[in-house]
Parts: structure tokens; C-alpha cells; sequence
């Protein structure tokens, strides 16, 4: 009975938002040209940059006059490149003043502990994903393969915000594909116009099940919260933690056209995306209720 009360009270309270007919990002593929082509770093918009190794590996500098603010230090092996990257856009790596990240996977954090060794910059963390942090993924037994443990400095909570030289960056709780997934967001200024910005953590389903997860109990209703707080977002430029949710490729190949930063400029595209994985989350929900 709870259960089919949890389906269908979540189905009505979604049903008047979303679209039916839109269909959630689909992963290129480790294989894909998005995986393995290398990508120069690049200007987004205001004071947001673009150091990830490709564009699927994605990492983000936030500069200002007091220091400098990164989203996700992707793989280890990849803190060297995304280094780099930030020498080639003319910014000092010793000015990086903190690293967030977007959830406690490998591909996001585990260069967390050799980027704080290289800058001396602090690590904050949601609360919910700190202690994978701190273990190098050892405290979430859905980790397969470790990473060097970092330091976190803080752990934050949700609508906590980090301040920098006149740039705030706002966390929001947005669980479910981890517990303490965070969705970033702030405001960019380009020609005199200011664009809200949001780095948006991932929904995808990544447990075994919605309904009966034991690592995870809470999974599905989490989930479910956390669609609603990304369609409460005011979002002009969405930026996220995989190239592919938004387009990425393309975007590039757009801003290298002639359109700039307003080749990011993309807010239908960021709630199409939110819809089609709300579609996929209901699709799986209703198929393992039925099943139970």
C-alpha cells in the first residue's frame, strides 16, 4: 500500500510539469569522440571558464580579484590538464581558493586530494557525501574502484553559500544519485546583462533499485524531491557535471561559430533534460511497483 501510494501520489504531483514526449540525455560512451577527444580550455560567460579534459570530463573555474573557485576535479590523472588549462587561460593555479564538487564519484572527486595538495586550496563538501570523500569512496559500498582520500575543510548544508571576491555560488541539496548530490548555482554578468547559472548535479538512477535499495532506502523519494527543486531554478545557462546533459559538443562547436557565451544560453534545453529524467524515474517506478 505505501508503495502505491508513493507512485501515484508522485505521478499526480508531477503530471501538470513535465512532458511527456521528452527524452532524458543519453551517454555517449567511453568509445565516443565526446570522451576521448581532448578539449581546449574556454571562456563560458563572466567570470565562468571551462578546464575539463573533455567533453564528457567536465571541470569549471569561477575566478574573481580574491581567488579562484573550482566545480569538480574529475579523475586524479586529470588534475595535471586541468592545471594546465588554467595556466592557458592566464590564471594562477596557487590562487584557487576552493574545490566543490558536484557528487562524491570518482569522476568528480577523485583528483580532490592532488588538486588541494598542488594549490593548498580548501575542499567543501556536502554534508551527505563528505565521509566518501574523506575515504576515497570506501564508505559507499556501490564504489568499485577507490580513489586517494582527500581532507574535507568543510562539510555544507543546503542553501549554504560560498562567497569569493564578490562571486556567491549557492549549494543545493539535490539527493539521489548520491545522497549528497549539489546542484551549484550563481549569477554571471556578460554586456551588461546578468544570467542565472546553474551547475546541475545529475538525477540519473544510479542504484540497483527505486524501491527496495538497502544502501539507499530513501532513494526514490529523494529523488523525487530533487526534480522539483531543479524546476524551481531561475536558469539561463545551464552547465553541468557530464558535457552531454547539455549539449556540450555542440555548444562548442556554436560558440566557436560566432555566438559566444550566448551559445550557453539555454534554458529550455535544461528543462527538457529535467523532464526526460523525470520520465525515465516514473517509467522505472511504475515497472517495480507493479513487479512488488
Amino acid at each position: 500500500m505505501q508503495i502505491k501510494y508513493f507512485v501515484v501520489s508522485f505521478i499526480m504531483a508531477m503530471s501538470l510539469s513535465i512532458n511527456a514526449q521528452a527524452q532524458m540525455p543519453v551517454s555517449p560512451g567511453p568509445d565516443s569522440p565526446d570522451s576521448l577527444v581532448p578539449v581546449e580550455p574556454f571562456h563560458i560567460i563572466g567570470n565562468i571558464y571551462y578546464i575539463g579534459t573533455t567533453a564528457q570530463s567536465t571541470s569549471y573555474l569561477i575566478t574573481s580579484p580574491e581567488g579562484h573557485i573550482v566545480i569538480d576535479s574529475m579523475f586524479e590523472k586529470s588534475v595535471p590538464t586541468m592545471l594546465e588549462h588554467v595556466k592557458k587561460l592566464g590564471f594562477k593555479p596557487s590562487d584557487i581558493k576552493y574545490i566543490l564538487t558536484v557528487h562524491a564519484h570518482s569522476d568528480h572527486v577523485g583528483g580532490h586530494a592532488l588538486l588541494q595538495e598542488e594549490t593548498g586550496a580548501k575542499i567543501l563538501v556536502m554534508a551527505e557525501d563528505a565521509s566518501i570523500v574523506e575515504t576515497g569512496g570506501k564508505a559507499d559500498s556501490a564504489v568499485e574502484t577507490p580513489w586517494t582520500p582527500a581532507k574535507v575543510d568543510k562539510q555544507l548544508k543546503d542553501g549554504e553559500q560560498v562567497t569569493l571576491g564578490g562571486t556567491t555560488l549557492t549549494a543545493h541539496l539535490t539527493p539521489g544519485h548520491t545522497q549528497g548530490c549539489t546542484t551549484w548555482t550563481t549569477v554571471a554578468e556578460e554586456e551588461g546583462k546578468k544570467y542565472n547559472v546553474v551547475f546541475m548535479c545529475g538525477v540519473r538512477i544510479d542504484g540497483p533499485s527505486l524501491l527496495s535499495d538497502k544502501d539507499y532506502p530513501d532513494v526514490a523519494t529523494d529523488l523525487a524531491g530533487s526534480y522539483k527543486v531543479l524546476e524551481s531554478l531561475p536558469v539561463d545557462v545551464y552547465l553541468g557535471g557530464h558535457g552531454y546533459w547539455f549539449n556540450l559538443s555542440e555548444k562548442i562547436k556554436r560558440m566557436k561559430a560566432g555566438e559566444g557565451y550566448k551559445a550557453f544560453i539555454d534554458p529550455e534545453g535544461y528543462r527538457r533534460a529535467i523532464n526526460g529524467w523525470q520520465n525515465d524515474f516514473i517509467d522505472k517506478l511504475i515497472k517495480e511497483a507493479m513487479a512488488k
